[in-house]
C-alpha cells in the first residue's frame, strides 16, 4: 500500500473498502471532521446525537444499500479535476443543513405569528437604499432561527463586526463610536457583507429567519448597548 499524504487519503481508503479492517483510521477520522462541522449547527446539536446523526449520513448519503459506496461520489474520487476534500464539505454541510431544518419541523410547531412592518433603509436623498421582509405570516420556526442567529453573532461576532452589522441595516455612523469617514464606513460594510454571506451559507440559515433577526432582534440583542 502507499504512503498515506493527508488524512483525506485515509478517508477516501474507508469510503472505497467499507469493509476492510484496516481502513478503521478513515473511519474514526471522517467521524471527527463531522463532528466539528456537526457542532456548528446549534440547534441540531440541542436535539441529536451526533453519532446518530454521522450514522445517518453514511448510511443515506455517503453509501446505499450494503454500504456500497454512492456512485456520485465514487465518479467524483475518481475524476482528477474534482476537489473531493471540498465535495466532501460541500456535501456534509447539505446534508446538516437539511437535518438541522427537520429538527426545526419536528420540535416547534407551525404556530403562525402576524409579521412587523419590512426594514426599509433610505439614503440621504432619500431613495431606497436596503429593503429587507418577510412573509405576511411569519411562523414559529422562522422566529426560532432569527433567535438563533442573534445568539451566533452575539457570541462569535467581534465588537467591530457587530458595530458594522448595526450601521449595515440601521444607516447610523454612531453605531461606529467614533468619527470615521464614509470610505472606511463602506469598506468595513463591504467586508461585512461578504462574512454574512458566508455566516448565512455555512449554518444553513433561511433568507426569511435573517430577515426576521434584522426586524426583531438586530437593535434590541445586538445595537443597544452601543448607543
Amino acid at each position: 500500500m502507499q504512503d498515506k499524504n493527508s488524512p483525506f487519503d485515509y478517508i477516501i481508503e474507508f469510503l472505497l473498502d467499507p469493509h476492510n479492517p484496516d481502513s478503521i483510521n478513515g473511519y474514526e477520522i471522517l467521524f471527527r471532521i463531522f463532528l466539528k462541522e456537526f457542532n456548528k449547527y446549534d440547534l441540531l446539536k440541542k436535539y441529536s446525537q451526533p453519532e446518530d446523526v454521522f450514522g445517518n449520513f453514511l448510511s443515506k448519503i455517503l453509501f446505499k444499500q450494503n454500504f456500497s459506496l454512492n456512485p456520485t461520489i465514487k465518479e467524483k474520487i475518481g475524476d482528477e479535476t474534482t476537489n473531493i476534500v471540498s465535495y466532501i464539505y460541500k456535501t456534509m454541510h447539505n446534508f446538516l443543513r437539511t437535518k438541522q431544518k427537520e429538527v426545526l419541523k419536528k420540535y416547534y410547531t407551525e404556530e403562525n405569528q402576524e409579521k412587523h412592518q419590512p426594514v426599509i433603509q433610505k439614503d440621504e436623498e432619500g431613495k431606497t437604499k436596503e429593503f429587507i421582509g418577510v412573509n405576511e405570516k411569519v411562523s414559529l420556526i422562522v422566529i426560532i432561527e432569527a433567535k438563533e442567529i442573534a445568539d451566533i453573532i452575539q457570541k462569535d461576532f467581534s465588537e467591530s463586526e457587530k458595530r458594522t452589522l448595526c450601521y449595515m441595516f440601521l444607516d447610523d455612523k454612531s453605531f461606529f463610536g467614533k468619527e470615521i469617514s464614509d470610505d472606511a464606513a463602506y469598506k468595513r460594510k463591504s467586508r461585512l457583507k461578504t462574512l454574512l454571506t458566508d455566516f448565512v451559507k455555512e449554518k444553513g440559515f433561511s433568507l426569511e429567519g435573517f430577515s426576521y433577526f434584522v426586524q426583531e432582534y438586530l437593535m434590541s440583542e445586538i445595537c443597544e448597548k452601543f448607543r
